[in-house]
């Protein structure tokens, strides 16, 4: 169903740091205790006001988030919502690739190690299959859908005023144009757009094209957390 992810070529891509939205992509090879290439390292912990996905790209993980555990395999797209705490277990034989998102991407807050908040251990996380079904889960930050394109096939050109997103793609080669910047982005490379940059994304190859798009909400307008005015 999928190719081997080049793991190594694969975690070198540049991390997403914004203020609406953190991002990168994690590896877990069979010899480790953990996640060889993240900073926090083995802490469970939740993000207080603030959703994270999870994209498994190659592998297979146990991960625990409120009060639901359970395996999830390559193409198994998870939403946890906010202040649940969360946790993770290699499984298998199989290097895992793991891309991660947390919108927003609050500057003073970005992880509760201890005194988790009431009902961070409870209730379930929703999660899709992206080769199965194209109804991914979302909330009210991150609004997930995935995206084919045939050969030929553009969205065309647009921007976004208030919304951050981040491409996926799970199978094919898109070209893509940033501004005046263009390039090819092919299966598990992903990329960040900023709000208000104009952007096209178009099939360049011969086969669909498949991505996941991921749309991030504005953490000032949408979620009331203005920053205070000064005279």
């Amino acid at each position: 169903m999928t190719e081997k992810v080049d793991y190594k070529a694969w975690m070198t891509q540049p991390l997403i740091w914004a203020e609406r939205c953190r991002g990168r992509g994690l590896v877990w090879t069979p010899d480790a205790s953990w996640f060889i290439n993240d900073p926090l390292g083995p802490k469970p912990h939740s993000h207080d006001d603030a959703t994270e996905i999870l994209y498994i790209s190659q592998g297979s993980m146990e991960i625990e988030v409120g009060g639901s555990k359970r395996i999830y395999n390559a193409g198994d797209l998870i939403l946890m919502p906010p202040d649940k705490f969360h946790n993770y277990w290699f499984k298998g034989s199989e290097t895992v690739c793991l891309f991660v998102a947390v919108a927003p991407n609050h500057k003073y807050n970005r992880w509760r190690l201890k005194d988790f908040k009431p009902g961070a251990h409870e209730g379930d996380t929703p999660y899709a299959n992206v080769y199965e079904t194209d109804q991914l889960p979302s909330d009210a930050h991150f609004e997930s859908k995935r995206v084919t394109l045939n050969p030929g096939e553009s969205e065309g050109l647009h921007s976004f005023d208030l919304q951050d997103r981040i491409i996926y793609v799970v199978s094919g080669t898109a070209s893509l144009k940033l501004n005046a910047l263009s390039g090819p982005l092919t299966a598990h490379q992903y990329q960040h757009i900023p709000a208000t940059v104009r952007h096209e994304i178009s099939n360049a190859g011969y086969e669909p094209l498949v991505y996941m798009s991921f749309m991030i909400t504005d953490p000032y307008t949408a979620h009331s957390t203005e920053p205070e005015e000064h005279d």
